[in-house]
């Protein structure tokens, strides 16, 4: 929260007086105040409090109940006309608006879940109940999405590529080219992407500040939009942070503090990432029960099982003062040595010294440590410790066989793509990690390949009837046998209908990424190849309502839920000249 409440204070003087379309102005001068952005970011964020897990229409009721008691408790913080008669109401309604409104204020929405899904929806959720337009909903959704994406681990280019591909803001133009014709634009459409870019081009939160600043618009806003991604991706400085809280009362600050208090419970009680180590920390046990080479084989073997099922380790670092860069932070072992330390869970992190600490896949820490010489890495110093030495994390890796758990960067060409061995390698390591930047990945590359179908040949009825006549013929004359060498030809057109798999109530649409692929299961049927996007008009079209798509059902599968058809559809062809 701090992010968009700084973004709003710095904004704050310069929204209609003007800042002479440039990043160099005082950060903070007297009349740096918090505005209605401020209060309507707590508003939102006490009401997603107030009804977590509960129902839409009971999170609604919380939104308009918070924004309201907020909204009269500091009705002169600069709220647009509209608004100001919504916060009066005593029957609220939406008034179809597409302002900024809805963006500046649902930072919180971006922080407080665990999915993208679950972000979208509460962020729509929050603008429909007064920006009910589709472009006020848009620009909550993409905020909160952006904030929840930079705070997960997604760097800029994979922010910026979904926030394009599901919401259609142009993010290509720099903010040296938008700045010079911009003026003021208090909608969604026009003010919230260019809050975004000045978010992307930023290296630190400061410079995102005032670069969406220097923009000369409704600076406030987006200044405040542009710092609650920053704040996700960079952090917030500590000095920064103590001149907001200098600038708030206290019922809001006591918000605030609620907030971050109510964000390290949530993010303590669930994290995916990191569900399922207790197998590494129950091998860690037996192995100090009993310390032998079979114990240690077992613990390594545990630490590869969570390497394969997508696990992470925290990792406690220390961050530059910008929040720019990190550095691990590192542990002296019983030779003296320096090692890194990672924690299996969040239990055991907060059981010695605390330091900040990001989540990062199990199989990239083995790689740092490789290479950058640590002779090894020690899980869950605080407790009961393993030394994972260097050459045992070297043992791992070979027995991996070199596996990949991040789909290769790089152009993809026609030649790449050609006999289904580069999509078949880059599904498979979906499968294993299915991360966000991967799935975006192979999203591009699904766009341009070539698949392989299963289908059941379908004759006429007149040719059906010929084809058992010749099969009845031959058993009166000699056998089926007799029928080797024959040729059946169909006078009519032959209808291929492609095979569908159940699983549980679900139907999924197979194809593989070459003919032998599918195996025994493709003795049973014809098999065409077509490109991926017929493929999913053939999926979309099924009788069966398929729930998606399944990739080499039956050695390693993945699963293309039917939801990202269109996003896939959309992606424009890297064979096309200049993509």
């Amino acid at each position: 929260m701090y992010g968009a409440i700084l973004g709003d204070m710095i904004g704050s003087p310069y929204e209609f007086h003007g800042n002479k379309k440039t990043t160099d102005f005082p950060l903070f001068i007297n009349s740096s105040r918090f505005t209605d952005d401020s209060v309507m970011t707590v508003a939102v964020a006490e009401a997603l409090m107030d009804s977590h897990g509960k129902d839409d229409p009971e999170i609604k009721k919380a939104l308009v109940a918070s924004m309201q008691k907020w909204g009269r408790k500091y009705p002169r913080a600069g709220y647009g006309g509209s608004f100001y008669r919504w916060l009066k109401a005593k029957h609220p309604q939406p008034y179809h608006s597409f302002g900024n409104g809805s963006a500046m204020r649902v930072s919180a929405a971006g922080w407080l879940f665990d999915s993208l899904e679950e972000t979208r929806h509460m962020a729509r959720l929050s603008a429909e109940v007064t920006h009910d337009h589709l472009e006020g909903i848009k620009g909550a959704e993409a905020v909160a999405s952006a904030i929840f994406l930079a705070r997960t681990g997604n760097d800029k280019d994979t922010i910026k590529e979904y926030i394009v591909q599901e919401f259609g803001y142009d993010l290509s133009r720099t903010i040296d080219e938008i700045r010079p014709g911009y003026s003021f634009d208090v909608s969604c459409q026009g003010s919230v992407p260019e809050a975004i870019i000045a978010f992307l081009e930023s290296e630190s939160f400061e410079e995102a500040a005032r670069k969406a600043v220097s923009l000369g618009g409704d600076s406030d806003t987006q200044a405040a939009i542009a710092g609650s991604i920053a704040e996700a991706m960079y952090g917030v400085p500590e000095e920064m942070a103590e001149e907001c809280r200098k600038r708030l009362p206290e019922d809001m600050l006591a918000v605030v503090d609620r907030f971050h208090a109510f964000f390290a419970e949530e993010d303590a009680a669930f994290d995916p990432f990191l569900e399922g180590n207790e197998i590494i920390r129950e091998a860690v046990s037996a192995y100090y029960k009993a310390p032998s080479e079979e114990t240690v084989f077992k613990v390594t073997e545990a630490v590869r099982t969570r390497m394969h099922a997508d696990g992470h380790f925290l990792v406690p670092v220390t961050v530059s003062e910008d929040g720019t860069e990190f550095a691990f932070r590192t542990l002296l072992n019983k030779n003296g040595e320096e090692c890194l330390a990672a924690f299996t869970s969040r239990e055991e992190y907060e059981k010695g010294t605390k330091s900040q600490v990001l989540s990062d896949f199990i199989d990239q820490m083995l790689k740092v440590c490789l290479d950058t010489g640590f002779p090894g890495i020690i899980i869950d110093p605080w407790g009961e410790s393993f030394m994972l030495t260097k050459d045992l994390i070297e043992m791992m890796i070979k027995a991996d066989g070199g596996t990949q758990y991040h789909v290769p960067d790089g152009p993809v060409t026609q030649e790449l793509l050609a006999d289904g061995s580069f999509l078949k390698n880059a599904a498979e390591i979906c499968s294993r990690n299915r991360s966000l930047t991967n799935m975006m990945k192979l999203m591009k590359i699904l766009r341009d390949s070539w698949v392989w179908i299963p289908c059941t040949a379908v004759f006429s009825d007149a040719d059906q009837e010929a084809a058992e006549k010749m099969v009845a013929e031959a058993a009166e004359n000699g056998g089926p046998e007799s029928l080797a060498g024959q040729m059946f030809t169909t006078k009519d057109d032959v209808r291929l209908v492609p095979d569908v798999l159940q699983n549980g109530e679900d139907f999924f649409f197979p194809v593989f990424t070459s003919a032998e692929e599918m195996g025994d299961y493709g003795n049973n049927f014809s098999k065409i190849e077509k490109h991926f996007l017929k493929a999913m008009d053939l999926a979309q079209n099924n009788e069966k309502n398929v729930a998606g798509i399944v990739i080499n059902a039956f050695s390693e599968p993945l699963v293309i839920p039917k939801e990202w058809f269109g996003m896939i559809a959309e992606l424009p062809s890297a064979f096309e000249k200049g993509k």
